[in-house]
């Protein structure tokens, strides 16, 4: 785990005025907690955040150190689904670190239901911090056309009842201080709501209003008195008033007071006795030590200076002489956090025209900024702007606070003081919980219960059959994989208790595997195999946002598109279901299918009644199965899986070997992995397994069962040329099989005793962004209409040793009107971040 991430650590001293640096009298906990458990961040980079049925989302993870905010890739996956309002999956998808980017697509054809929904992104490892810590946003995606059986999930709110939680400054209220009480209104949908009210005392008299900021949060200010006990009473819009308590005081607390101005803030420490010897204050940013000392009686506050602490949530913490938090205080600084980001445009912006655009990042200290950043350029008429929050917000608030925050960029599209106090008001009610601080400063540091997720993984369990052998000695036997489709093979050890785990390999989405268990001598008798299936925490959904009529037109804008383009539109469209009365004809662009000479659909095959592959090849008309061979019309035949020619078995697994043919390799006797009937070979010093001789020439995967085949095609006569030399075959066989979902459930049905099958989620596919190029005057000229609402979307762009990098794309047919998406991470740990909105040919 050591040497992961790195650690930036802040160190300022204090005296009366805490602005300059000064060792601290203890040691900093931060760095061996740290050290044992680094944490990671997420900020995930759309296109836009309002679709259209048939779109695709375009998605960059950004993957950075919770701590130094440095770009990390030391999880191999990243994680990304989108869930309806209800929570249901609708997609999931693994974005496999390629060059240390994490990027990919998310369909979003075929959904039954439109509106609201959320996009969620983790690796296995922050599965350590919890969901609470995932990063989410909300989408939207809009039907093609509006009907009468379109299921839509986004509805007005109708809140029937509320609540409200109050959360006094450092923890307690003390009687006869000026104390600040920050409140919190959920609904009883999960949702904020807005609310009025005043605060009185036990004789009924008013001691100060309330009124919500932003969010359902807001925070009010009176002195409580001994003996008092207050409450609210508080009234929702819609005219319903519920009375809420108040905490009651607690003189024999310690609570932080913390005072704010634009330059800097004062901490006061404040109680209804004396102050009990040994007291510390600590002050941190995302686990960097700004301040640990001790105390002072004398002095009776702290003044820090913003321009010398780091940009962020900073945790003010009051600990005892033992270690144990007495009170807690949370504050946001302004720091240099960004990196400066500026934009050039070159070009006309005239319709079908190429645009340049120059952008350069510059670090805080004037040097050229290196990292890379995703940029996404859209058409401001048809696409609302982006409500979900910007990579500032996620890495400097989101990530670091428990719970969900509706509109994070709102506390940053101004520095007035409404946006400010709506700020402070949400540090008081959701708290910074990355690591048990006390614990640390105690010396009993965290440890993380999920490891890196270093490569891909199958495990599980085998047993063996019989009343008195069911583990006896299973640690003899090793699990053996193979994945036909890729021609890869591998082996791992089986435990005392038949667990077994293979790993170190990657590969794609919809794979297949094969395992089965073997020994010295022999296969492994009446067993068993249990394969494990993969597991994902529970995420959960964001609140509903209440609907707004503030869409309306950029839908109507986007539809036009799509009408303009006509029977040129590459969307998937959902249309009534059509009955068909007679065989449905496969209609596939694949060689293999397009070329077949006859055809047996998922349908047939299971009518044929056969069991395996091989039963049903055995059935098709013109094919013999003689002993070693398979023969079709009295010729050899080649074998096909899923578009690649298949090797006979023992070529697979003995690769390694060298390039002679098994018949030239000395001692090598070879039979199938996956017929019983065993005879032992060897090949060279200390290498032995067992297989069957009558199959050595035919592939693995004829043995597999019938329920996980979508198709059989036979190839013959001059088609088969496509596929290079096949030898003196008369025909190919070629079997499809299923993929996604169908695979996943024909997995699952799977009753093979000695032989486990398995279809865990690969990574996905890259695909890359389309959009036309008019480099030409006859592809100016071209009659195929271009409305685009997403123009341009690149992952990864990269900046040179100077800062700068040039991104280039066409205009379309619609008039220019755009807006610009810019963010990434330096490698210093600088934000990159610029939005440009309404770019036009006047605004440049």
């Amino acid at each position: 785990m050591r040497g992961f991430f790195l650690v930036l650590g802040y160190l300022i001293g204090g005296g009366l005025s805490c602005g300059f640096a000064q060792p601290s009298y203890y040691a900093n906990p931060f760095i061996e907690q740290i050290e044992h458990y680094p944490q990671e961040k997420l900020h995930v980079s759309t296109d836009k955040d309002s679709y259209i049925a048939g779109d695709t989302i375009w998605l960059r993870a950004h993957c950075a150190d919770a701590a130094t905010h440095r770009p990390v890739a030391a999880s191999r996956y990243v994680y990304a689904e989108l869930r309806d309002d209800r929570g249901s999956l609708v997609r999931r998808i693994k974005l496999l670190s390629r060059d240390s980017v994490y990027s990919g697509y998310l369909p979003t054809q075929s959904l039954e239901r439109f509106g609201d929904y959320s996009l969620t992104a983790y690796t296995l490892y922050m599965r350590n911090q919890g969901p609470d810590y995932f990063f989410k946003k909300p989408l939207t995606i809009w039907p093609y056309q509006e009907s009468r059986r379109t299921q839509r999930n986004t509805s007005v709110r109708k809140v029937s009842d509320f609540d409200v939680s109050f959360f006094p400054e450092g923890g307690y209220l003390i009687d006869g201080y000026d104390c600040c009480v920050a409140f919190k209104a959920l609904g009883d949908d999960g949702g904020s709501v807005e609310i009025t009210g005043v605060v009185k005392n036990d004789r009924d008299e008013v001691v100060d209003t309330l009124r919500t900021l932003h969010g359902g949060m807001g925070c009010l200010r009176f002195t409580p008195h001994t003996g008092e006990r207050y409450y609210a009473e508080c009234t929702m819009a819609g005219g319903k008033t519920e009375r809420f308590d108040l905490p009651a005081s607690n003189n024999l607390a310690c609570v932080l007071r913390v005072l704010q101005t634009e330059r800097d803030f004062t901490v006061m420490v404040q109680s209804g006795r004396p102050l009990p010897k040994g007291l510390r204050l600590l002050v941190h940013c995302r686990g960097n030590l700004c301040y640990f000392r001790e105390w002072n009686d004398d002095l009776p506050s702290l003044i820090f200076k913003r321009d010398k602490l780091p940009g962020g949530v900073l945790q003010i913490l009051l600990l005892d002489k033992a270690g144990n938090a007495l009170s807690e205080r949370l504050v946001f600084n302004r720091g240099e956090e960004l990196a400066t980001t500026d934009m050039q445009v070159r070009g006309t912006l005239k319709q079908r025209t190429k645009v340049t655009l120059a952008v350069t990042a510059t670090d805080p200290d004037g040097g050229p900024a290196a990292g890379d950043f995703s940029i996404a350029v859209t058409d401001r008429a048809a696409v609302p702007a982006a409500t979900s929050g910007s990579i500032y917000s996620t890495l400097l608030l989101s990530s670091e606070l428990r719970g969900t925050i509706e509109t994070p960029d709102w506390y940053f599209e101004g520095r007035d003081a409404a946006r400010v106090a709506a700020l402070d008001a949400l540090l008081l009610t959701q708290g910074w919980r990355r690591y048990d601080v006390p614990a640390a400063v105690r010396g009993e540091y965290a440890t993380p219960a999920y490891p890196l997720e270093v490569g891909q993984e199958i495990a599980g369990r085998i047993n063996k059959g019989g009343l008195w052998n069911r583990r006896k000695k299973l640690d003899r036997y090793e699990m053996r994989m193979i994945v036909p489709r890729w021609h890869y093979s591998l082996q791992a050890p089986i435990d005392k208790e038949g667990r077994f785990a293979l790993n170190g390999f990657d590969f794609p989405d919809s794979t297949l595997f094969v395992l089965r268990p073997a020994a010295a001598k022999g296969l492994l008798p009446e067993a068993t195999v249990k394969v494990a299936r993969d597991s994902f925490p529970e995420v959960g959904t964001l609140p509903r946002v209440p609907e707004t009529d503030a869409a309306s037109p950029y839908l109507a804008q986007a539809r036009h598109y799509i009408e303009q383009r006509g029977q040129t539109d590459m969307r998937n469209i959902l249309i009534d279901t059509v009955y068909v009365t007679h065989h449905k004809r496969l209609e596939s662009t694949r060689p293999e299918h397009r070329l077949a000479a006859r055809t047996w659909t998922a349908e047939q095959i299971k009518e044929s009644g056969a069991g395996t592959i091989l039963d049903f090849i055995a059935r098709m008309p013109g094919v013999l199965v003689r002993g070693t061979t398979v023969l079709y019309r009295q010729k050899n035949v080649t074998f096909m899986l899923d578009g690649h020619i298949e090797q006979p078995l023992a070529d697979i697994l003995y690769s390694d070997l060298g390039s002679r043919t098994l018949q030239q390799r000395p001692n090598v006797k070879v039979s199938s992995l996956f017929t019983p009937g065993e005879q032992s070979f060897e090949a060279g010093p200390k290498r032995s397994i067992h297989y069957q001789a009558d199959y050595d020439e035919l592939p693995s995967f004829i043995w597999y069962p019938l329920n996980i085949v979508e198709r059989v095609d036979l190839i013959e006569g001059g088609n088969t040329v496509l596929w290079g030399d096949v030898g003196d075959s008369r025909g190919i066989i070629s079997v499809t099989t299923k993929r996604g979902e169908d695979l996943d459930n024909a997995v699952q049905t799977l009753s093979a005793r000695d032989v486990g099958f398995a279809s865990p989620l690969g990574y996905q596919t890259p695909a890359e962004f389309y959009a036309p190029a008019y480099a030409t005057e006859k592809a100016r000229r071209s009659m195929v209409p271009d409305y685009r609402t997403t123009l341009y979307w690149n992952s990864t762009v990269k900046l040179d040793d100077t800062g700068q990098a040039i991104v280039e794309f066409y205009t379309s047919d619609a008039p220019a009107d755009y807006d610009i998406s810019i963010e990434g991470i330096t490698q210093n740990g600088k934000i990159i971040q610029l939005k440009k909105f309404g770019l036009t040919a006047d605004s440049r």
